[in-house]
């Protein structure tokens, strides 16, 4: 069982403190991605591929069926993406959940960790007025071996606990994934409940499951 005296509290990004974008605008930004490197009509399922949840493996068929450069296809669309989201914190499409504003009170260090690249993960909370609250981020750098890196592996859990220099936080995510990330870094994990995810049945448990920050904030 997990001792819940936690000293210090880790949250994922997008849909844990800001909304996610719609999969139709990252699917336009993959497109255009392929696009930048000169394939004007890639098949649908190539395109999805590359827009979410990709892996290192899937990207590398795809750039072979098109005879690209690994690194150089996921450039492309890492800058697309990028592109996309700060369109998104500009129009509105991106903000943050009204609960977030209960992280003030919080008395423990806070730290985000984002399988989404680094420089649009400290855009947007710089944008929102939220850097103020964390102490360190740890996301992924553009590149094709931060694929290697994402959770459910712990290297960015593992990272920012040790920045923050806690042995025992809390760490907040939206997904299986998160879950999973959490529990190989031997944290406790609470999983929060968002409308994209409110009926969503687990296959693994978390330490908490919660239906609001002030909810994972009462368990500190």
């Amino acid at each position: 069982m997990y001792d819940r005296r936690y000293d210090g509290l880790l949250l994922d990004h997008d849909g844990v403190l800001v909304t996610l974008c719609s999969r139709s605008t990252l699917r336009a930004a993959a497109r255009e991605a392929f696009a930048d490197v000169g394939v004007d009509r890639p098949p649908t399922a190539d395109v999805d591929a590359i827009t979410i949840r990709v892996s290192p493996t899937e990207l590398r068929s795809v750039a072979g069926r098109h005879a690209l450069d690994p690194g150089r296809l996921w450039r492309a669309r890492e800058d697309r993406i990028e592109a996309a989201l700060r369109s998104a914190v500009e129009t509105g499409e991106k903000v943050p959940y009204d609960d977030v504003a209960c992280l003030e009170s919080v008395s423990v260090p806070l730290g985000v960790v984002s399988n989404n690249q680094q420089r649009i993960v400290e855009h947007v909370l710089e944008a929102h007025g939220l850097d103020h609250l964390f102490e360190t981020v740890h996301a992924r750098p553009p590149t094709l071996a931060s694929l290697e890196d994402k959770k459910p592996a712990p290297t960015y859990l593992e990272a920012a606990a040790g920045r923050l220099g806690c042995s025992n936080p809390l760490f907040v995510g939206d997904s299986d994934t998160d879950v999973v990330a959490g529990r190989r870094a031997g944290f406790g994990t609470a999983l929060l409940r968002r409308p994209h995810n409110a009926d969503r049945d687990l296959d693994v448990d978390p330490t908490v499951d919660a239906s609001s920050l002030d909810d994972v904030v009462a368990e500190l």
